[in-house]
């Protein structure tokens, strides 16, 4: 990440007064703490700052702080706007008389009569003017969100921060640093830089929070100095490590440790692709308990505890069907190899189904694996 790169994001966020802020849809930990925090720190500076996470949110973080804030969606239009010039004619009253199919506006001249000339019609501009991604690796990953809302997109300028190889660069400011090892040291080093002293104990916890869970408890190989160094000065302002570490690694359910018991006992390797992964048939699910949550977070959990690989990819069975979730450390984008099946992108995990038994899926994504990581 380039300096001039970052000097130009913390201008636009000191010169925008009303920011979108979007995390990734089913966003984890890191994602929603990162983008909490960079909420709670845009509103101490008195800015309007809305945080969107497109679809279900993961209840298991809901004890984040703020997490009630943030909107799984939201409707985004430009008003229609009628100006009557009063250069001529002022207005001395105002009243409206609503129809089943129309709405009537009555305006009421002091002295002299209004013309057709004195009025004019136009649309508002959109309510946000700047919009800061986090987390999120192309703009398509947003889903309906996006397609819904293009116009947003194209009139607005994107701020867009991410430590993942596969993220699209698809912002006019780019704040993509793969030397991070989570998007909450990003917002970090962003505050850092902008303004310190407002980095208080809640933005403090959240922060740590996405560190603490992005590096498995700095257990990950990827963890570097740096996310050692900045945790510590998080802690120095108040952040709870022991009850972080509590929330989010003593509450798993017991339908999760039951699925991943069974995950573990089937994994496989492919060495050559530094590959681990594993099926769970409809009997797994079954005998689990294991609920979509659950399902969804076993990609996750392999990352972090299986760290001598750098692809995971988890297959789960379901009736006629089969459910795939990928996610690689590699810089390969994964919504580009598997762009046939029409998968969605949550953080750093590309997602899609097949129409198919588990075996074939598994040949045909361990095909295109071997195709495009080698």
């Amino acid at each position: 990440m380039q300096q001039s790169e970052f000097k130009s994001s913390i201008d636009q966020l000191n010169q925008a007064n009303n920011v979108l802020i979007l995390a990734p849809a089913a966003a984890h930990a890191d994602d929603l703490a990162a983008a909490l925090a960079l909420q709670n720190f845009l509103t101490k500076l008195e800015k309007e700052a809305t945080l969107v996470s497109p679809g279900a949110l993961v209840e298991k973080y809901n004890f984040l702080p703020k997490f009630d804030q943030i909107k799984t969606d939201l409707m985004i239009s430009k008003s229609f706007v009628i100006d009557i010039s009063t250069k001529r004619a002022q207005i001395d009253e105002l009243s409206y008389k609503k129809e089943d199919d129309k709405l009537s506006i009555y305006v009421k001249p002091k002295a002299e009569q209004f013309t057709k000339d004195d009025i004019s019609f136009r649309t508002s501009s959109l309510p946000f003017n700047l919009i800061v991604c986090v987390g999120v690796t192309s703009l398509d990953s947003l889903g309906e969100f996006y397609s819904k809302n293009t116009d947003l997109f194209f009139e607005t300028p994107v701020v867009n921060i991410d430590y993942k190889a596969n993220n699209e660069n698809y912002g006019q400011f780019n704040l993509v640093d793969l030397s991070a090892t989570s998007n909450s040291e990003i917002i970090f080093d962003l505050i850092n830089s902008y303004e310190i002293s407002l980095l208080d104990q809640e933005i403090a916890t959240v922060l740590l929070t996405g560190i603490i869970a992005e590096t498995n408890s700095f257990q990950h190989s990827r963890t570097t100095p740096a996310a050692f160094l900045k945790a510590s000065q998080l802690v120095s302002l108040g952040a709870d490590q022991r009850e972080i570490i509590g929330r989010l690694y003593k509450t798993k359910s017991m339908s999760f440790l039951k699925l991943w018991g069974r995950v573990l006992a089937r994994l496989k390797q492919e060495p050559a692709l530094s590959l681990v992964y594993s099926v769970a048939n409809q009997s797994d699910i079954a005998k689990s308990n294991a609920v979509p949550d659950d399902i969804a977070q076993i990609i996750k959990e392999m990352s972090l505890q299986l760290s001598f690989a750098k692809t995971f990819l988890f297959l789960a069975e379901k009736p006629g069907q089969t459910e795939v979730f990928v996610s690689s450390l590699l810089p390969v984008n994964l919504s580009q190899v598997f762009a046939s099946f029409q998968p969605t992108v949550l953080g750093n995990v590309t997602h899609f189904i097949l129409n198919t038994s588990p075996t074939e899926a598994e040949q045909r994504v361990l095909r295109l694996l071997r195709e495009n990581v080698l």
